[in-house]
């Protein structure tokens, strides 16, 4: 449990200004409330922290205010001790620390359906399952205007998804590093003139959908939460075991990431622990030598093939894969299974997320989404767009067991101990 996490909610909760009161915000505006660059947050695998070339994490900024109606910020589901998106033991405390009523909780898209019962804290609890046990928000999007394939099927557990409105159970992506994607959301479904531009739209659709309020962000807010969210860098800082990432000449922490240049290119974050006599710091060195070398058993590619945005681990060109997470056989019951048809063929796929494919209406793309950055993974558990997988070591596992690696329980170890490093 994060010790931190109780100062993260009381900071962000004040900082939570109803900028629909004149009055309030007139009174707010002389309050200046911030993290120093690199306040450690306490995390399972050690400390992670925040940089922002600003000089200070300013919790007094639009991020954290609320533009709609239902009590929401950005910082709702985007949390400074959670890699700024938001973890399960986050989640839970919140639930239990306010029986449910947390803006966090809201059935338009926290519920598992939109007209779930909320009236009990029994309800809830069931209501928001998939929040709880997942830390997903449901996302709604209905089937393309034009596609090459048909819905022809759903089995929705919550008895909502349809054609109009398919449900999504997606995580929030960290709202931090973000000088380094290419691509916003995990179907690309925002875009823009530029990556601020892009951020901006997503801002503005979040408001107006998350939120739920009636207009768009006012200009000034959307460049006020686009410039904290381009300026702010989190990484891991410390390790239980590995001590300070950056010793021994390691480049590990939230200020060399901020430095890094935006280039394809293989981890080498570690390369100054080859020769370090420290058992663990070995460890690490050699999961990024397996992140970056070892092959599939197919002779495809090494895991940076995918992750090759350099000590950021997304992809530089904004590319989408498809490793199975959403496939059927992967598809518990406690998500929905959506059956699509190729038009003129007549193939059938069954996924629980179309991801790209509902977006731009291509069949090939169905189960495709963005290659996540990989910087301050050891806060944000779960993992994957739909948080199937509750540990590193179950990443690395399914990566196994559905996209052809293959590593020993050593191996395994180190590439747990190189990822919780990041």
């Amino acid at each position: 449990m994060n010790r931190y996490w109780l100062f993260a909610l009381l900071i962000v909760g004040a900082c939570a200004v109803d900028t629909t009161d004149d009055q309030v915000a007139s009174e707010s505006s002389d309050i200046s409330i911030s993290l120093p660059n690199d306040f450690p947050f306490l995390d399972d695998s050690g400390l992670a922290g925040t940089f922002s070339v600003t000089g200070k994490v300013d919790l007094t900024n639009g991020f954290f205010k609320s533009f709609g109606i239902n009590g929401r910020t950005c910082g709702s589901c985007h949390k400074p001790d959670s890699g700024w998106t938001v973890s399960l033991d986050d989640i839970n405390l919140t639930f239990d620390f306010t029986f449910g009523l947390d803006p966090l909780f809201r059935p338009v898209d926290g519920a598992n359906q939109p007209n779930a019962d909320v009236s009990t804290i029994g309800k809830r609890r069931q209501a928001y399952s998939n929040l709880l046990t997942r830390g997903t928000i449901r996302v709604g999007i209905g089937m393309p205007a034009t596609s090459d394939f048909t819905l022809t099927a759903v089995d929705d557990p919550y008895g909502y998804a349809s054609a109009a409105q398919l449900s999504l159970f997606r995580r929030p992506l960290p709202a931090t590093n973000l000088e380094f994607i290419p691509v916003v959301m995990w179907d690309g479904r925002v875009t823009g003139t530029s990556l601020e531009d892009a951020l901006g739209n997503q801002a503005d659709g979040a408001t107006q959908g998350h939120a739920q309020s009636p207009n768009p962000l006012p200009p000034a807010a959307r460049a006020s939460i686009v410039a904290f969210e381009t300026g702010t860098f989190n990484a891991q800082m410390i390790g239980f075991r590995d001590g300070t990432l950056t010793a021994q000449g390691a480049l590990g922490g939230p200020n060399n990431l901020a430095s890094q240049t935006e280039v394809a290119g293989a981890f080498d974050l570690f390369d100054a622990w080859a020769t370090s006599k420290d058992p663990h710091r070995q460890s690490v060195y050699r999961g990024q030598v397996l992140f970056n070398t070892r092959l599939r058993t197919t002779g495809a590619g090494a895991c940076s093939g995918c992750h090759d945005s350099q000590n950021a681990g997304t992809s530089a060109e904004g590319k989408f894969f498809n490793v199975q997470v959403a496939a059927e056989e992967n598809r518990t019951p406690d998500l929905p299974l959506y059956t699509f048809t190729q038009s003129g063929t007549g193939t059938v796929v069954q996924v629980s997320d179309p991801g790209l494919g509902l977006i731009d209406g291509q069949f090939k793309d169905i189960g495709k989404f963005k290659v996540p950055g990989l910087r301050g993974l050891a806060a944000r558990a779960p993992y994957f767009h739909n948080g199937s997988a509750q540990t590193l070591l179950d990443v690395v596992r399914f990566y196994e067991a559905n996209v052809n690696f293959e590593f020993t329980p050593d191996e395994e170890t180190d590439l747990v101990n190189f990822l919780e490093a990041l």
